[in-house]
């Protein structure tokens, strides 16, 4: 609990440092740091795509591991959606669906971008590895995460975000993305004649790759450690894709597939795909996720006697 509050303070204490600056800045100059927003959220893929790069070049019997994540990944992403598609379907007409409509061409091309930027992290960071270079010379994700933060409580104090209609899908939201994704895991583990207690457990780091990784290693060891670190990389790469495609017109199931990282590495993305309208609900269902994970880890991992 100690530990989810202390990574909780610096996302708070950042948006509202944001508010702030929006607050004493005149209109126009805020609204000229809130473009920003855009820039750096490639620079996060970018970081993110270098994350994944370095944790790949640690793992052992590699295809098998990313095999069977991508497997719970894709199942644990896809009815997580499926599951809050059905509750809600499509959102109100906001100024970012408006806005980013332009046709199915232009979101390939915005998640061709950030694919891009991603890919180009993964080779930065497998070119430093071959190299034998330091790695740790390139500014870490929660850098570029940070700034994003500022800049969207910049955006935020000048278009607020409105509170209609949030209660149900505030709270029902994270709920479903629980049940869906255990569901889910459950699914691909009898799919693939594995143990269901392994698809649940898989399934209950909601994109939290750090927390579940050490989770799972010091229960069930290495093997599946790696391969739920994995599973929650590939939900976080995913719900990106899921984002640019489908987080206009189906914003709510669209931010469910993010699972915890709503709250913090996919929250900018949720406000330049979905709107300042849901960022109440991504922030609320992140942290939720966030608060959950562990003790649902510990409880499913506790079935291993």
């Amino acid at each position: 609990m100690k530990d989810l509050l202390l990574s909780l303070l610096p996302i708070c204490l950042y948006l509202v440092l944001g508010l702030i600056i929006g607050k004493i800045l005149p209109a126009t100059q805020s609204a000229r740091l809130a473009r920003l927003v855009t820039p750096f959220v490639w620079l996060l893929l970018f970081a993110i795509g270098y994350k994944f790069g370095l944790q790949l070049e640690n793992l052992q019997n590699v295809t098998q591991i990313l095999g069977i994540a991508l497997a719970y990944a894709l199942g644990t992403t896809v009815f997580s959606f499926i599951g809050l598609w059905m509750l809600f379907p499509k959102g109100p007409k906001t100024t970012a669906e408006a806005t980013s409509d332009f046709g199915i061409w232009h979101v390939i091309w915005e998640c061709g971008i950030a694919f891009a930027f991603i890919l180009a992290g993964i080779g930065l960071a497998k070119l430093l590895l071959m190299a034998q270079l330091n790695t740790e010379l390139l500014p870490s994700v929660e850098t570029f995460l940070y700034i994003l933060l500022v800049l969207i409580g910049i955006d935020l104090i000048n278009a607020p975000i409105s509170l209609k209609f949030l209660q149900f899908r505030t709270i029902a939201t994270p709920v479903v993305v629980i049940l869906f994704s255990l569901f889910g895991g459950a699914v691909v583990a009898w799919l693939m004649g594995m143990d269901i207690r392994n698809g649940l457990v898989m399934s209950a780091g909601f994109g939290w790759f750090s927390l579940s990784g050490v989770m799972v290693t010091a229960r069930l060891g290495e093997f599946y450690g790696a391969t739920s670190l994995m599973t929650d990389l590939f939900r976080e790469l995913l719900s990106i894709v899921v984002l640019f495609f489908l987080g206009a017109r189906h914003p709510v199931p669209a931010i469910g597939t993010a699972g915890a990282t709503a709250l913090d590495t996919t929250l900018p993305i949720i406000k330049k795909m979905s709107g300042n309208h849901y960022i109440a609900t991504a922030i609320f269902s992140g942290a939720f996720l966030s608060l959950v994970a562990p003790f649902l880890l510990a409880w499913l991992l506790a079935m291993f006697n």
